[in-house]
């Protein structure tokens, strides 16, 4: 953590995709299995240009106030699903489709939760620090991280279709600092992409920390102007920075 915030925050947020899990085998493998079933054959490396061309084009109008409801979560996500297909020049999907789509990315077997993360997670609550999910997501991210067994190891769980905007919309995560009780000083945000979580946590105060696992369509961390933005591997990383700190003031005392 930086110099001039606390050793251990109170709350530490955390994004949930490329922080905490990851669609298996990837997000363009579960899309092929679905668009295979309705007669759709398409390549792996067009569907995965298109999906990083959907994830990197931000469109502030849909950060929001929108409805925090099932039918506006179902909605928007139709709308990047259709955007993705229009990419590929495929023709419009009948509802049935994205129900499908949806419902084959609330599987289990759709998500690798990283290896890092139980632990992290679990050194953290040991060391008090209070966690919360601060995600951009539908309707069932709470019910996913049920079946993934990650839900109960956080104090808050707070998705923008729940909530009604999306980061880096600075409510999404006013609303998690009064969800936690907490002010922005207390705080570390841990997210894998530039706009929506570094952008977004300073808009409020939030410390940011940038985990970077990898290749993945909306990091939007290459060229990124980090401004001393510290960037971790793992979450074990961010353990690490946290143990330095506390060293280095020990050594000072």
């Amino acid at each position: 953590m930086t110099a001039t915030r606390a050793v251990r925050p109170s709350v530490v947020f955390l994004d949930v995709g490329d922080t905490l899990l990851r669609a298996h085998p990837s997000w363009a493998a579960v899309y092929r299995r679905v668009l295979a079933e309705h007669g759709v054959e398409v390549e792996e490396a067009p569907l995965h240009a298109a999906l990083t061309a959907v994830f990197g084009s931000p469109d502030p109008a849909l950060e929001g106030p929108f409805e925090a409801s099932p039918a506006t979560s179902f909605a928007r996500s139709v709308g990047f699903d259709r955007a993705v297909l229009e990419r590929l020049g495929h023709p419009p999907q009948p509802e049935a489709f994205f129900r499908r789509l949806e419902a084959a990315f609330a599987e289990r077997t759709a998500w690798h939760v990283f290896d890092d993360v139980l632990p992290s997670l679990a050194a953290m609550r040991a060391a008090g620090i209070r966690l919360c999910v601060i995600s951009n997501w539908t309707w069932s991210l709470p019910e996913l991280l049920h079946l993934l067994e990650l839900a109960g190891r956080f104090d808050g769980l707070v998705t923008s279709a729940r909530v009604g905007y999306e980061k880096p919309h600075r409510r999404i995560f006013e609303h998690a600092l009064e969800l936690m009780g907490v002010g922005p000083g207390d705080a570390v945000h841990v997210g894998d992409s530039v706009h929506a979580d570094i952008g977004g946590a300073r808009r409020v105060g939030i410390e940011p920390v940038l985990i970077a696992r990898g290749a993945h369509p909306h990091a939007g961390i290459a060229g990124a102007q980090l401004d001393g933005t510290p960037v971790i591997a793992d979450l074990y990383g961010l353990l690490d920075r946290s143990e330095e700190h506390t060293s280095e003031l020990q050594s000072r005392g």
